[in-house]
């Protein structure tokens, strides 16, 4: 059996395509070059602003969202990681819907109903300061964020028995 030598394996993930790839290319990229380098999306949608957003979330292992935006002309708008803090504190309860929860971040990680309180839970796996999270958001019959907020599980920290 011959085993790959090094020009072999770095041509073959030379061809792999990779989200975070995605934040260097310039405004204007074609949707095509966009997913050559970025990869197929797990979700596309189009914005209540009319931008079609391609969303790369690295969940359940990682725990990143890339979205990709482009122009309605089809060209790259940004290219931008969106689970961050700063966009955790646009979410407001009370105020915020579903549907920009979901414009924001893109698909949550796990959706599920929650036994015995009237409301359905998102779940993004993010880090903040890094440290390993989840985003909870829980949403009520009517579509309104009623509850948002981080949940620490300290066996991610270091040190920590395991770790």
């Amino acid at each position: 059996m011959k085993i790959a030598g090094p020009l072999t394996l770095a041509l073959v993930l030379a061809g792999c395509a990779f989200p975070y790839a995605g934040r260097n290319l310039p405004q204007g990229t074609p949707m095509a070059e966009v997913e050559a380098t970025m990869g197929k999306p797990k979700e596309t949608i189009v914005d209540s602003a009319g931008y079609t957003v391609w969303f790369y979330p690295s969940a359940p292992n990682g725990r990143t969202t890339w979205a990709a935006r482009f122009m309605p002309d089809g060209r790259l708008l940004n290219v931008e990681q969106r689970l961050t803090k700063e966009n955790i504190a646009r979410v407001q309860p009370g105020v915020t819907t579903q549907k920009q929860v979901h414009e924001l971040f893109g698909p949550p990680y796990l959706a599920y109903p929650l036994p015995l309180l009237p409301f359905q839970e998102w779940d993004y796996r993010t880090l903040v300061d890094n440290r390993y999270f989840d985003y909870l958001v829980r949403f009520s019959d009517d579509g309104v964020v009623r509850e948002a907020y981080l949940l620490h599980d300290p066996i991610y920290d270091v040190g920590a028995k395991g770790n």
